[in-house]
């Protein structure tokens, strides 16, 4: 019998997208909590308060967001029927809607009016909102035809646009160019100027296909409807042309669409898409978490863009459990993040920040637990006959570089599992070798930490086996 090594260079990440026999080890089919930077396995970062002291009231958090000036930038949180800023080390209320939040959705966005910088809070329900960092007060007028309840808000060459209104589904709203003593709270015509005038149009020419997003890149402004996708370009009313974009997708909501540069994605219930300035298409790698977004509910999805990495949360299982997904943009990789509950995310400064039930702002990557909730991360190998079916692999030794807390290994070899308890080295220089037993035509190995431990596992590991068939 002679001895083989299987051996697994590097960590990359999670990768669904066919037959674990045929998968790069340095893939997993099923991990979670796990970090491979530099292409080594670490136990994830958690989270930390970002804001000590907890936000009033009892009721569900529906929104975070982040109000941006030359003084600083600053969360807004959205509760029940109440708006609070923290500033000045407290929470304080800044305003409070008339009526019962209960499937409200809201969007923002950063305007300037005047000299003055403004969040704009939308909610499909009601005239807009401004806050400028003091006190939030009704947005726009009847008399600027822009007092209409909207749900859907992107700022695109100057003007603000809007769509989501409940009674024109179909119809997107541009405002006035600022200037002239004109500001964007001015939807109306301007007869002395028609190319500075605000106005709308409607989008598509069927019923049962309303605006579900809009969102503004450099040079065009795209129009995600419940069924189709339409984008608007050009700098003026008279030369604004909306074109349907000729392609096929699932749709998405507004709040599952993140910008990274000058390209948009967004997030379906078949996977993560990108808009590439001309169409539609899904990401090449999309299906290496088909497996999870087959399990998941994406109706409520977040997704926001911190440095170089796209997160976007899920609802898991029949239980609805929530999950972050991790997509690193430049290496191209999946890792899945679980174990607490998550109502919406942020972005302050280069920082993700995520608010929950626990009435908490958190800090993302921060700590080794959940806020003192640990962390239980996990790595599966996959499971591989090494393209030799009819060899039986015998196991006779691992052998890791590490440093951190206990390594829990399960050895799955057959029908059997093989469970270890490895103690790391405090020299990281050390080779660590960990007996094994047990064999069987089939192998996969599952790496994890113990009662929220930290371990960092370097420079990939090694399994020494023997290989011997069966003789007559």
């Amino acid at each position: 019998m002679g001895l083989n090594t299987y051996s697994i260079q590097r960590f990359i990440g999670i990768n669904q997208g066919s037959d674990e026999n045929g998968l790069s080890p340095t893939f997993s089919p099923d991990a979670a909590n796990m970090d491979t930077t530099d292409g080594n396995l670490s136990v994830a970062s958690g989270y930390t308060k970002y804001i000590q002291s907890m936000i009033p009231g009892s009721d569900t958090i529906d929104a975070i967001a982040v109000h941006k000036s030359s003084k600083g930038e600053m969360p807004i949180v959205i509760t029940g029927k109440k708006v609070y800023v923290y500033k000045n080390g407290v929470w304080g209320q800044v305003y409070n809607y008339e009526d019962a939040r209960t499937t409200i959705h809201y969007d923002t966005a950063l305007v300037r009016i005047n000299t003055v910088d403004y969040l704009l809070i939308a909610d499909g329900a009601h005239q807009l909102i401004k806050f400028d960092g003091t006190r939030a007060t009704p947005f726009g007028s009847e008399e600027g035809c822009s007092n209409i309840p909207v749900s859907y808000l992107t700022i695109y060459r100057g003007r603000l646009f809007a769509a989501g209104d409940p009674e024109n589904p179909d119809r997107l709203y541009y405002s006035c160019l600022p200037g002239s003593g004109r500001t964007i709270e001015d939807w109306g015509y301007v007869e002395s100027s028609p190319a500075v005038e605000g106005g709308h149009a409607e989008v598509g020419s069927t019923g049962g296909d309303p605006i579900v997003a809009i969102r503004a890149l450099s040079n065009q402004l795209l129009i995600f409807k419940k069924n189709s996708l339409y984008r608007l370009i050009g700098d003026r009313p008279s030369n604004f042309t909306i074109e349907r974009i000729d392609t096929s997708i699932r749709s998405t909501v507004h709040t599952a669409i993140a910008a990274y540069g000058d390209v948009l994605y967004f997030v379906t219930a078949d996977g993560l898409y990108y808009y590439n300035g001309v169409t539609a298409r899904p990401c090449p790698d999309m299906r290496m978490i088909k497996g999870i977004l087959s399990e998941s509910d994406v109706s409520g999805t977040r997704a926001v863009v911190v440095k170089d990495k796209l997160y976007f949360t899920l609802k898991r299982g029949g239980a609805k459990t929530d999950a972050i997904i991790e997509y690193d943009l430049i290496e191209h990789k999946y890792m899945l993040r679980e174990g607490f509950n998550v109502n919406d995310i942020t972005v302050l400064g280069e920082n993700l920040l995520l608010v929950n039930n626990t009435h908490h702002v958190y800090l993302w990557g921060s700590g080794n637990t959940y806020d003192g909730q640990p962390i239980n991360a996990y790595w599966y190998t996959p499971l591989t006959d090494l393209g030799d079916k009819a060899a039986i692999k015998s196991l006779h030794e691992l052998y890791i570089r590490g440093s951190g807390d206990t390594l829990l290994i399960e050895a799955d070899a057959g029908t059997v599992k093989t469970h270890y308890r490895a103690i790391l080295p405090e020299d990281r220089s050390e080779v660590l070798e960990i007996p094994m037993l047990n064999e069987a035509r089939c192998i996969r190995l599952k790496f994890a930490n113990e009662a929220g431990g930290h371990f960092t596992l370097e420079g990939g590991v090694e399994l020494c086996l023997g290989l011997r068939r069966r003789v007559d």
